[in-house]
């Protein structure tokens, strides 16, 4: 294991935003934070001049199952019957999120 670049503070900070319980082994995750850092500045080394870009690799695109194209539609007025709160034709749910 080579020299810790993320400090046990930074442990600190970091299990704090994230809400995670570290207490204890900051020390533990400062080695291993480090760890894959130092990995992937070793990645960050790579000559990639002669790689093209690319966001998949297989090439296929819009590619779907035979006979799984959904041929049965609801009208709005179907869709909504069962709603417990609808609003100008849309469903209406509680709040997910706190403000």
């Amino acid at each position: 294991m080579g020299k810790n670049i993320i400090s046990k503070e930074e442990v600190k900070k970091i299990a704090e935003l994230s809400e995670l319980e570290v207490s204890g082994e900051e020390e533990k995750f400062s080695e291993l934070l480090s760890d894959t850092i130092s990995y992937v500045e070793i990645l960050n080394e790579l000559d990639t001049s002669n790689t093209s870009e690319t966001y998949q690799v297989t090439g296929l695109t819009n590619i779907f199952q035979k006979g799984s194209e959904n041929t049965v539609t609801l009208t709005q007025e179907e869709a909504l019957e069962n709603a417990d709160m609808e609003e100008k034709g849309l469903f209406v749910t509680d709040p997910v999120f706190d403000r």
